[in-house]
């Protein structure tokens, strides 16, 4: 499956309503009484195009984004609220599957696209048909409702977050308020041990997560070659998972007692030009399907 699919499946934990298959809405009302109005519209079309195609789609609703105040405290850069978060997630990379039944983020929850559930029933052959049929259905119906020009699902997601990092890049790395700030955070960092490539505040802002993200990677590839199969394949059995999040809080919380004045300066700036770019690729309306 596609990496995005992937990924989603493994670690995504919000529901999805399934719709109906039906001819796309039209006209400004149905969209104003329906908070998910054009998404609705989006999957109706997918799923006539692949269905011309002789392909079968379910249309896979969910709503736009949306945030507690708890995790908007930690997107601002809060330091209790990140610190709470942060004893019991880590980063955020394997807790999910350290405890697959919590009901906010563990891996047994329903996956949020019932395509993935169809998908499990093909053959490698029928699989990778069904998928590049999906890429052209996809791409075509997106850039007609939002004027970009994208191969697949997974393109979407891809120009939005290089977009996104790009822009981040020129704006904060930068500021020199923000790089003074970020050569005191790796100062600690160092201080207590830890490797830092770069004081750049955007690679400083990873720095700790992308460690576990690639320890993650290469435990999921060492359990695949084990003879997991299937979804299983992407899910560590929980004892195995733990002592990985139990070394990932230590140095999650580390990274935040050096990094706490970092982080609220950098994480509000931050999530706004994570909005401004991705608002740009319809999450705002409901068009991205994650």
């Amino acid at each position: 499956m596609p990496a995005i699919a992937l990924a989603v499946a493994v670690l995504a934990s919000c529901g999805t309503e399934a719709a109906p298959s039906a001819a796309p809405a039209t006209g400004k009302a149905s969209t104003a009484a329906d908070p998910h109005g054009k998404r609705r519209q989006v999957e109706a079309a997918r799923a006539d195009c692949m269905k011309q195609k002789g392909f079968k789609y379910i249309p896979n609703i969910s709503p736009p984004e949306t945030a507690d105040e708890e995790k908007l405290l930690q997107r601002s850069g809060d330091y209790a609220a990140m610190r709470e978060y942060r004893e019991k997630h880590g980063f955020g990379v394997f807790f999910a599957l350290a405890y697959p039944d919590d009901p906010e983020e563990g891996t047994n929850q329903p996956l949020p696209d019932p395509n993935m559930k169809l998908a499990e029933s093909f053959s490698k052959t029928q699989y990778e048909a069904w998928s590049a049929a999906d890429d052209i259905c996809y791409a075509t119906v997106f850039t007609k409702f939002t004027g970009k020009k994208i191969s697949s699902q997974d393109d979407v997601y891809t120009q939005a977050d290089t977009l996104y990092w790009k822009t981040k890049e020129r704006l904060l790395d930068g500021d020199p308020r923000l790089a003074e700030l970020a050569g005191d955070f790796g100062d600690c960092l160092k201080g207590k041990g830890y490797p830092v490539t770069s004081l750049r505040p955007t690679a400083l802002e990873t720095n700790g997560r992308d460690t576990f993200e690639k320890q993650r990677t290469a435990t999921l590839n060492k359990h695949m070659e084990s003879g997991a199969k299937g979804i299983d394949a992407w899910r560590l059995p929980p004892d195995a998972a733990r002592p990985y999040l139990a070394k990932e809080i230590k140095v999650a919380l580390d990274d935040l007692e050096c990094g706490k004045d970092f982080y609220a300066e950098y994480r509000p700036r931050s999530e706004k030009l994570r909005d401004e770019i991705w608002d740009q690729f319809g999450r705002k309306e409901g068009l991205l399907p994650w």
